[in-house]
């Protein structure tokens, strides 16, 4: 039986209410030309970027840096292109027949959203994008966080800032379901995601050049990572134009192929019993039982190196299942390689190689 590690337990998404001045419509950005303002509407925390001449108003979070500056303005810009933004911060932003909501997360603060992975820091990002389907019944909580990960995330995909941002979304919403939180709203049940993105103000070819960021193909080579791979771990290019917070928003509504992983993940390292019922299930219980000391962080940068890069008919974990059936092969019944009553052929052609590994693990 795998050891359980500790889930470090997040708590509330904001540990406290988060009030600030009432100073309205301070102006956000300015765009260079003077033509566009921007403000934040619906802000958690509207910035204060003015000395206030009284002792009795706090100044912060401080001035955003240029990319930073640069998202809230491609965003607006995005959903506003004529210009013609909500001015109050009472209104929110309209993204078809979606409402968003754009809130300026304040670091360092125990008040603001944060996650926390193994024993590493606090993750603040930078920016939460709350989405309402009122259609749907579904209340989007996003976080952005635009950030040079070429040097910004040391340790590639086992970093603490890229796990925090693909898996620990996943173990907050187990979390959530294990203690039977709901989202009520107008006395109506409203399903509740959390979904993150890294706007990675590096360029592809800075981090694909990483061996840090290197992936397994089908085959087990070691490849470069490619922008659709860069996408499906949630992470997207700052463009010179608009065009990537299409993408951006898109990921924080819809899921991707590394998200059915991370979601399974975040199941097998929190339910206790965890009983596997698909190939994945079965892997990850596999890993879980070879390595049981790995930290959060470990296990989910090897998962996302081994899965990430999809086959050329699009599949993902083909690389996985062609390991675990060279290892079956020291688990045949009556010896290796087809001697004896089991034949090299029926484990070569085994469809569910994970599954019958596990099974045969056990009775070893």
């Amino acid at each position: 039986m795998a050891k359980k590690l500790k889930q470090q337990d997040q708590g509330v998404l904001f540990q406290a209410s988060v009030t600030c001045p009432d100073i309205h419509n301070l102006p956000l950005i300015i765009d260079p030309r003077g033509e566009f303002e921007v403000r934040a509407p619906g802000s958690v925390y509207q910035p204060i970027l003015l000395t206030p001449g009284q002792e009795t108003i706090d100044v912060g979070p401080g001035k955003l840096d240029e990319k930073e500056e640069k998202f809230v303005r491609d965003l607006i810009l995005y959903l506003y292109p004529a210009g013609n933004s909500p001015k109050s911060k009472e209104t929110p932003l309209l993204w078809g027949d979606k409402e968003v909501w754009l809130k300026r997360n304040i670091e360092k603060d125990s008040r603001s959203f944060r996650l926390k992975v193994d024993e590493s820091d606090w993750f603040y990002p930078d920016f939460i994008i709350w989405i309402l389907d009122k259609k749907t019944k579904t209340q989007t909580f996003g976080f952005v966080d635009p950030k040079g990960l070429a040097i910004g995330a040391t340790a590639g995909w086992a970093d603490y800032k890229i796990v925090s941002t693909i898996y620990m979304p996943h173990v907050v919403e187990q979390q959530l379901v294990s203690s039977n939180q709901q989202v009520v709203w107008e006395a109506e049940k409203w399903d509740f995601r959390i979904r993150g993105i890294l706007v990675s103000t590096s360029s592809l070819e800075a981090l694909s050049c990483h061996a840090k960021f290197h992936l397994r193909d089908e085959f087990g080579n070691d490849c470069a990572p490619t922008e659709a791979d860069f996408k499906n771990a949630r992470i997207v290019f700052q463009k010179d134009d608009t065009s990537y917070i299409e993408k951006v928003l898109n990921l924080l509504i819809n899921d991707t192929p590394m998200d059915t992983v991370a979601k399974a993940a975040a199941k097998g390292r929190i339910i206790d019993p965890f009983v596997p019922c698909s190939e994945l299930d079965f892997d990850l219980a596999l890993r879980m039982s070879e390595f049981p000391d790995q930290t959060d962080c470990e296990f989910a940068g090897i998962l996302v190196r081994e899965y990430l890069k999809p086959d050329a008919h699009g599949k993902t974990g083909t690389w996985v299942q062609e390991k675990r059936r060279g290892e079956l092969y020291k688990y045949s019944k009556d010896g290796i390689l087809g001697v004896g009553a089991e034949k090299a052929k029926d484990l070569r052609d085994h469809p569910t190689p994970c599954e019958e590994l596990w099974k045969r693990k056990k009775k070893a």
